[in-house]
């Protein structure tokens, strides 16, 4: 059965100082500002056409976004994220990490016959990002192609959100509810550890070097690949076959809100998905 889920729209991060967010993710990553409520703790970004990122400030017993209030929805802490580059940008990269004052870490994630080295460092807040090179003459297309944007020229070159990575306490009734309750496609699962990766697209693919798609991860709470955790209680928005996914949201009894074409959704582990109609 073809899945109902197109692609990675956005994800929110949390954050204890906003203004400190902002000048890292405008200088050090060249997003541009869409929306700033400092009152409200919330800022969002444009990261191409399709993808964005939003920070939230979490303020005592005051949701950062009252329409998602019933389903108690929190930015993610310690959240794993990938953005996709250029392979030919890499080295310059790691300069600009270098010009910021920021450590960062390269791992080789390829074979011998073919490298695939992607460079891992932390925001201000403990979420890590990775950069990972993308063939944009690949014909594993996401629905939303990486985009040129321009960035500032102390920016690194980043072209669109490529992975989200989450933790999960009971990692088999997640992997069971994904795809039931949601419609995720299980791509693969690595054989050492609890660590099961989705495509975010109509089939089941692997992830190969330099591909443009996107995926969700989904692992055990422990430490992950560069030291990296899987985010807790995360806001992920995700483009997708709405009505498909409400079906599959109201067989399985979870708590949904539907407004405007959009479904919100909370997992039992407490993370909240939102499902985007397609653009």
């Amino acid at each position: 059965m073809s899945s109902p889920i197109l692609d990675l729209a956005g994800l929110t991060l949390e954050v204890n100082h906003l203004p400190r967010g902002v000048r890292f993710y405008t200088q050090v990553l060249g997003l541009e500002v869409q929306h700033l409520d400092e009152a409200a703790g919330v800022a969002r970004f444009g990261v191409n056409a399709a993808q964005t990122l939003t920070l939230w400030k979490p303020v005592t017993r005051q949701p950062n976004d009252p329409r998602l209030a019933p389903l108690r929805a929190r930015g993610a802490s310690h959240l794993h994220y990938a953005w996709q580059i250029h392979p030919s940008d890499l080295e310059r990269c790691k300069a600009l990490l270098d010009a910021h004052g920021l450590p960062w870490q390269e791992i080789d994630l390829g074979t011998p016959e073919r490298p695939d080295p992607t460079v891992y460092f932390f925001d201000p807040f403990g979420h890590g990002l990775e950069l990972r090179g993308v063939d944009l003459d690949d014909e594993r297309q996401p629905t939303y192609p990486p985009e040129e944007t321009g960035r500032p020229e102390q920016a690194l070159p980043v072209l669109g959100l490529r992975e989200v990575a989450l933790a999960f306490g009971d990692y088999p009734a997640m992997k069971e509810r994904l795809p039931r309750a949601y419609g995720f496609a299980l791509a693969k699962e690595q054989p050492d550890r609890d660590f099961a990766q989705f495509t975010l697209g109509p089939a089941p693919e692997l992830d190969g070097n330099g591909t443009p798609r996107r995926w969700l991860y989904a692992w055990d709470p422990q430490v992950g690949l560069a030291d990296m955790l899987g985010g807790d209680h995360a806001h992920v928005q995700f483009y997708a076959q709405v009505e498909q996914v409400r079906a599959r949201v109201e067989a399985e009894g979870l708590p949904h809100l539907l407004e405007e074409g959009r479904l919100a959704v909370r997992d039992p582990e407490g993370h909240v998905f939102e499902f985007l109609p397609p653009r």
